[in-house]
């Protein structure tokens, strides 16, 4: 067991006020008994109060200091290398070549999955774009927790972009995977692999190999496009008339692959298994030691405190 916030365990000194209080009135009563010749109740059942008072600060400062138990193990892999898949998940990406037909979104993450499998010794994020990124799961090497986020946590606009445009996907956001320290500071080895249909709002990839070069950062960009691609709508499968495949979008995807040093990639697993492992390379394998789950105890510990408190009411009552 640790605790987040040790230091909060010092609100249980708050209870000097209380046990003052009754410090102050014992001595009351044992003046008056002393000039009425009146017998005090036994010790013991005058110091109930006072210490069901110190149990209930003692409960109430653990709860404060958010006790946690945390499982973690340990396995085997790279220590050198990182790699985070991105999905873009604006509402372009529900377009398919037919009604029956999986989704771009529902094919990039199959791919992912097989790329994971297939690069199983190195840890692996996730992140969405939209109009910014976001990450869902920062390198792991668990792939039962990988595939359950992209299972229960990637969707189309969740969460949805923050403006109303048509085109919501802006790659100019892309460059904070290379800024805002998503990969794991002695990393050396980091690789982005973008699943987009390349649809895009202009972005400067100036800017964006900046980015990319601070943060060492090699883009794959795996193109999720078709010409006849449609967007069906519901159980009726009515065609959107609002959507049309944008014929410029692999163009701003060479762009992008070029800003991270990259390559284009279609749909062929084994093609994204074989460049991603290129850009790894070899690196030494090591024991890391990751956190599975972990349980507040806090809440717990505050209801606890209420057995106590409920007795000082009744002595107050009696």
């Amino acid at each position: 067991m640790t605790f987040l916030s040790p230091l909060g365990a010092l609100v249980a000194l708050a209870v000097v006020l209380p046990l003052g209080a009754y410090a102050l009135l014992e001595l009351r009563s044992r003046r008056v008994s002393d000039r009425l010749d009146l017998t005090l109740p036994p010790l013991r059942s005058r110091f109930g109060v006072p210490v069901a008072l110190a149990v209930v600060a003692a409960f109430l400062g653990i709860a404060a200091a958010q006790p946690v138990i945390s499982d973690s193990r340990s396995q085997t892999g790279r220590s050198d290398a990182q790699v985070y898949v991105l999905f873009d998940v604006s509402r372009s990406m529900l377009a398919r070549s037919g009604a029956g037909a999986p989704n771009r979104l529902q094919r990039a993450k199959q791919l992912a999955v097989k790329l994971r499998h297939g690069v199983a010794d190195v840890p692996f994020g996730v992140a969405s774009l939209t109009d910014r990124v976001l990450p869902h799961l920062f390198p792991t090497l668990d792939p039962a927790v990988f595939e359950s986020v992209l299972r229960d946590a990637i969707g189309i606009e969740r969460p949805p972009p923050s403006g109303t445009e048509d085109l919501a996907t802006d790659y100019s956001s892309l460059g904070d995977i290379g800024t805002n320290n998503f990969y794991g500071a002695d990393v050396g080895k980091r690789v982005l692999v973008v699943f987009s249909d390349g649809e895009s709002k202009y972005f400067d990839d100036a800017l964006l190999k900046k980015d990319f070069d601070k943060g060492n950062v090699h883009v794959l960009f795996v193109h999720l496009w078709g010409a006849g691609e449609k967007i069906y709508l519901g159980r009726s499968n009515h065609v959107d008339p609002g959507y049309r495949p944008d014929p410029q979008s692999n163009q701003a995807v060479q762009r992008i692959a070029a800003a991270g040093g990259g390559e284009v990639l279609g749909e062929d697993p084994g093609e994204l298994v074989s460049q991603t492992k290129g850009f790894l390379g070899n690196g030494p394998h090591t024991s890391l030691r990751e956190q599975r789950t972990r349980v507040s105890l806090g809440p717990y510990v505050a209801l606890m405190a209420l057995l106590p408190l409920g007795f000082v009411l009744l002595r107050r009552n009696v």
